[in-house]
């Protein structure tokens, strides 16, 4: 065992060893027994020995001090000198575990456990510009007295979302990053990409990776600011801090997933775009990599594309079960155009995904164009767009036409030529799925009429329209009952009373929500199955307003009235579903009588018979449904 150290190694324990038994501080048998147990666990002897009690720290300092002529400095008399740490970096000092006492004109004194450590001794030297005189400490003065001299920089706190075990790793991270990588966008590529894969950088970004994995995120975030670089994840579809880094970490960090994303390192006036996929958890994870310059450096945005979305199941979607029986029936179509419409972020391409899952079948041959692939679906062939190459939606349609498909997605419909395939993909009876970016399902129809569709092509081949938003569900570890507040009953147009019987619940916060109380989302959804008076009211240029009043007569449920009977059931709050509908251009308000949501001319709720129109009985002007008071003549309302 001995034959495997190193030569100096040896000198140096069995010299330790001569002068501690020259002191008479250890027997002969302690020091066989400790340069045994020293050599099995590869440490030094000094550690050896301090560790199983013979000697004390203070002891075995004080021999070397003696024997080998260093002085010895009592630490806990001396006070930190933050001007010295400009000569002596913190990577350096904690490398070496040596900390910087006082300069005396161009003599550095340092103190250090191990003062016959010439590699330090020199690295410090060369790195300060002075002459080095070591001075001995205890190991573990020299530890506190580091931590006060180079205070660690708060990275995070519970409240930020990250579990506080963490910190740790985050700090050891930056620790070891040397401040010369900060300047590594300045160097060949060739040398910053052997740089990057050596330096604890690497390190950083994994644990920022892994974290955000863990976290559920579905994007990362580092935003340079003047002093610091500001990491973020969005979860649950709200952005979240997670950490603060030092400014120094932002370029090596960046250039670090440049590198893997096989993005040029060299450019940073231009955006750019690349991905990478890396194994975390026991999987492979793929991310979208965007940079993008901005007054303070590159920002970075990392999206996390998550396989798990392939293999999504529409009973999973969170629906209530009336949309999930009226989603479920739309995958038994053979034939026609099946769209999804929200805002970005709204989940469409996950119900897209379960769509596909459920209709995947051996006998049938599925194909998908997408920009980009966002997960790998097996037993579908997918192809990802490429503009620069000529490939785009339209492109890409028009040769899958050719490729005998049963089932096409579509990822979106942007412009007439897509559109204009897509129909005729349907009209020849292929099952064409698609998305739009409206705010409703009736708007949907407008849509494709305003690209330039003609309305009897939309009204033969629509065969279901999907408006979808997501809600964060309340955290069920932290769920209490909570009245919501009247500000937000009034911006939802919904009168307090005609919701008096209703509990309604509130997540508190807690460690596993990190304090927002929400967990998880669920998909609240205005389904429209076209019925056969709807088809001839596209026909005959019906406004969108009637197409929708007929879809509500056919008991469409709208966005509103699925996020309210949502709250209603505790799996989210008011103030949520406020945040992910409009309300500002509704005509909608709700039925006194029985909750169910109505159009504001309706004469009476179609649900239960309530007579809802309210004229003022003075001047015979309309009045809205909550108005206690004519705006227009000052008498109180009353229903005519």
């Amino acid at each position: 065992m001995s034959e495997s150290l190193e030569p100096e190694q040896q000198k140096r324990r069995r010299k330790l060893g001569s002068m501690l038994a020259d002191a008479r501080l250890v027997t002969q048998d302690q020091l066989e027994q400790g340069l045994q147990e020293s050599l099995l666990s590869s440490k030094r002897l000094g550690e050896t020995l301090v560790q199983a009690g013979v000697v004390t720290e203070e002891a075995l300092a004080r021999c070397l001090s003696s024997q080998l002529g260093f002085p010895f400095v009592d630490l806990a008399h001396q006070q930190p000198d933050s001007r010295l740490t400009t000569i002596i970096p913190e990577t350096l000092a904690k490398r070496y575990q040596a900390v910087p006492i006082r300069l005396e004109g161009k003599t550095l004194i340092v103190a250090m456990a191990d003062p016959l450590d010439f590699r330090a001794i020199q690295d410090l030297s060369f790195r300060s510009g002075c002459a080095v005189k070591p001075v001995i400490g205890t190991l573990s003065a020299i530890q506190n007295f580091l931590e006060m001299t180079y205070p660690e920089p708060t990275l995070h706190s519970a409240s930020d979302g990250i579990p506080k075990g963490n910190a740790e790793e985050y700090n050891a991270a930056l620790l070891e990053i040397p401040p010369e990588t900060t300047a590594v966008a300045t160097m060949e590529a060739e040398s910053i990409e052997e740089t990057l894969r050596s330096a604890p950088v690497v390190r950083l970004g994994s644990l920022i990776m892994s974290e955000a994995v863990a976290s559920r995120a579905s994007d990362i975030h580092m935003e340079p600011t003047p002093t610091d670089t500001v990491v973020r994840y969005r979860i649950d579809g709200m952005l979240r801090q997670a950490i603060r880094l030092p400014k120094a970490v932002h370029a090596s960090l960046v250039s670090r997933f440049k590198v893997l994303s096989k993005i040029d390192i060299a450019e940073r006036r231009l955006p750019q775009d690349g991905s990478l996929r890396v194994h975390i958890e026991s999987r492979d994870v793929d991310f979208r990599v965007s940079t993008m310059p901005t007054q303070y450096g590159e920002k970075m945005v990392l999206r996390i594309m998550d396989e798990s979305k392939a293999m999504i199941r529409l009973d999973t979607l969170g629906m209530s079960e009336s949309s999930y029986a009226h989603v479920a029936s739309f995958t038994q179509r053979r034939k026609g155009i099946l769209l999804v419409t929200g805002p970005t972020g709204s989940g469409k391409t996950t119900t897209l995904y379960a769509l596909i899952h459920a209709l995947k079948s051996s006998s049938l041959n599925l194909i998908t164009i997408e920009d980009p692939i966002e997960s790998s679906i097996q037993g579908i062939n997918q192809t990802q767009i490429n503009p620069a190459a000529g490939l785009t939606f339209a492109s890409a349609l028009r040769a899958i036409l050719r490729q005998d498909p049963d089932v096409i997605l579509v990822g979106e419909i942007r412009d007439l030529e897509t559109a204009e395939i897509a129909v005729r993909a349907a009209m020849t009876g292929h099952l064409v799925l698609s998305t739009l970016h409206t705010n409703d399902a009736p708007s949907a129809v407008t849509r494709l009429i305003d690209l330039g569709i003609p309305r009897y092509l939309v009204a033969s081949l629509i065969e279901g329209i999907i408006a979808q938003r997501l809600v964060r569900k309340i955290c069920q570890d932290c769920k209490k009952e909570r009245t919501p507040s009247p500000a937000a009953l009034k911006l939802l147009k919904i009168q307090p009373e005609a919701l008096a019987s209703v509990t309604f619940y509130a997540g508190e916060g807690c460690d596993r929500c990190a304090g927002t109380g929400y967990w998880g989302r669920a998909t609240i959804m205005e389904i429209l199955d076209p019925t056969a008076r709807m088809r001839e009211m596209i026909s005959a240029e019906a406004s969108e307003q009637d197409l929708r009043l007929a879809a509500l007569a056919a008991k469409m449920t709208s966005l509103g009235e699925d996020g309210l009977n949502k709250t209603k059931a505790g799996v989210t709050t008011i103030e949520e579903l406020l945040r992910v509908i409009e309300v500002s251009n509704k005509t909608e308000s709700i039925c006194p009588g029985c909750a169910h949501i109505v159009q504001y001319d309706f004469h009476a709720c179609p649900f239960c018979e309530r007579l809802l129109n309210r004229t003022c009985q003075a001047c015979r002007r309309p009045l809205q449904l909550e108005w206690k008071l004519c705006p227009y003549c000052g008498t109180h309302a009353t229903r005519v």
